[in-house]
């Protein structure tokens, strides 16, 4: 019985004749929802910035933000060995001059930028499918990697995805020329943010490509707006191009049109599951576009019949549906480098889709998967204020700042107080240069050999940005020849198989384990051919 007034509340609430009468109390309580997932988004966030340890593409940002001066700065961002515009850094140097610790204000941009893609969303879907499924849409954001990676990371992706969704709510609202204005401001922030938002601009051009078809009419104020979003591109093309000498031809995640496969695998990845079931979720999301703008549902939210409208807004969704392919054939045939977060926007793009699913079904598909989706989240939730949001996804980095004291330990105890210390992973290695005491630091030594990384690994992308590193932070990176010629015994730290550790072992005349714990390992070397 409870189940069937449920139901009716819902058709009432999209189909009443005096829908501004029943919609008020939804509204509100809808609106009352998203602030409260945005302040405590917020809260999270801060929780998780003063947990975790600036991992290593974050400490290239706190690298090259925290030169002494702006000169310094731009010396830094044009030796090419970090990929974030300009204005990424210049923000994040403003936030270092707050009163925190500079790994929360590092993150201070991207967490406040997620509860503003958080409105933006609401925003976007109450518009067409009312404020209960807008809601919905929100909590799933919760469950995507936008949430557990990218809320707390010192780069310019969180930014770039709260810009677009303004742009989604601004493309929404036209022809008016102040949402026109709002568009274009809002893509150029994106690119300023971070480069790869010129791609999440191709879905807008092919709406406005159908819109244009449809009506025989050029909006040419927006196409405007559209092209000031490739603005910071453009302007920054040098940059790029001394990004793109300074890796070479062996950077890493460089892809070509065989790869496809990694390109399908992202849309797994963006809400932490399986690569099948990712697809399947695309599949679904694509389905459901396709479906609800061809056969759309008849309420006084949104009368039935096609509109120009209606076809350009479904060609926006599916752009962004299919946007992981379509960046990756370009930077394929442009032969650069590609990892899921270049094509972030698509998660936005599979939200709208799962809200055209619960849009066009019954009242009982949209309770059951509001009964799916809170606990699922709920429980996320909970491991993540038991922990005290410690956990990381990122590989070949220390989890805990409890690990660098560990570390340290773990070496001193195997004597040799007067041996340098070889650490044989680079993002290891600039974590505790930067989190362990200098006295202690000064021993850690990363050695540099872009031909041996390349023929281990595949690519020489670490050695070359610990090499550029090098004149802007305090590391010791040595030659890989100069020090194993010189220098006839040394300790090794290893915490998993690498190049150095593979060549060292071959090349050095005593290869002895002192420790061994948990899979850290601490190595006697002695070199061969040297004088005692």
């Amino acid at each position: 019985m409870a189940f069937r007034r449920l139901e009716r509340r819902i058709d009432d609430f999209l189909t009443a004749p005096d829908l501004a009468e029943i919609r008020a109390p939804e509204k509100k309580a809808a609106w009352l929802f998203i602030l409260l997932l945005a302040v405590y988004s917020v809260a999270r966030g801060l929780m998780a910035a003063s947990a975790r340890p600036l991992w290593f593409d974050e400490l290239l940002t706190l690298t090259i933000a925290s030169q002494p001066n702006l000169h310094g700065m731009w010396s830094a961002i044009t030796r090419g060995f970090d990929s974030q515009p300009p204005a990424f850094y210049l923000l994040e140097r403003a936030c270092l001059t707050l009163p925190i610790a500079k790994q929360i204000a590092l993150r201070l941009p991207s967490i406040l930028a997620f509860p503003v893609l958080l409105l933006c969303v609401f925003t976007y879907v109450k518009r067409r499918n009312g404020e209960i499924i807008a809601c919905l849409c929100a909590v799933l954001f919760f469950s995507t990697s936008l949430l557990q990676t990218y809320l707390t990371e010192a780069r310019g992706y969180s930014l770039m995805m709260a810009w677009i969704g303004l742009a989604l709510v601004c493309y929404q609202r036209l022809p008016s020329i102040r949402w026109v204005v709002l568009l274009g401001f809002s893509l150029i922030l994106a690119g300023a943010s971070h480069y790869f938002a010129v791609f999440a601009i191709i879905p807008f051009g092919l709406a406005e490509a159908v819109l244009s078809l449809s009506t025989r009419r050029v909006r040419w104020n927006v196409w405007t707006a559209l092209a000031c979003g490739t603005l910071p591109l453009m302007i920054c093309w040098p940059l790029l191009g001394a990004m793109k000498t300074f890796y070479g031809a062996n950077a890493y995640a460089r892809v070509n049109l065989s790869q496809v496969s990694e390109a399908l695998g992202y849309y797994g990845s963006y809400f932490l599951t399986t690569h099948a079931f990712g697809l399947e979720l695309a599949a679904v999301s694509i389905a459901a576009i396709v479906w609800s703008y061809l056969w759309p549902k008849q309420t006084l939210l949104q009368p039935a019949g096609h509109q120009a409208g209606d076809f350009s807004e479904a060609a926006l969704l599916l752009g962004l549906n299919v946007l992981p392919l379509i960046v990756f054939v370009l930077v394929s045939l442009t032969h650069g480098v590609l990892l899921e977060r270049h094509a972030l926007p698509t998660t936005i793009g599979l939200a709208f889709g799962i809200a055209l699913v619960l849009y066009t079904v019954r009242p009982e598909a949209i309770v059951l998967f509001a009964i799916l989706l809170f606990p699922t989240v709920g429980r996320q939730e909970g491991s993540f204020w038991r922990h005290k949001g410690i956990k990381t996804l990122h590989a070949y980095s220390v989890q805990s700042p409890a690990d660098f004291g560990q570390i340290q330990e773990f070496v001193q105890s195997g004597g040799h107080p007067d041996l340098p210390v070889v650490i044989t992973q680079g993002m290891v290695y600039l974590q505790m240069v930067y989190y362990s005491p200098p006295e202690w630091t000064k021993r850690l030594v990363y050695l540099a050999d872009s031909d041996k990384e390349l023929a281990f690994e595949g690519t020489d992308t670490i050695v070359r940005a610990m090499v550029g590193l090098r004149d802007y932070s305090p590391v010791r990176v040595v030659n890989y020849g100069q020090f194993t010629t010189t220098q006839r015994e040394f300790l090794v730290y290893s915490d998993g198989p690498g190049w150095i550790l593979e060549n060292l072992s071959r090349e050095a005349a005593s290869v002895r384990l002192l420790k061994l714990d948990k899979g850290r390992c601490l190595y006697l070397m002695q070199m061969r051919g040297l004088p005692e």
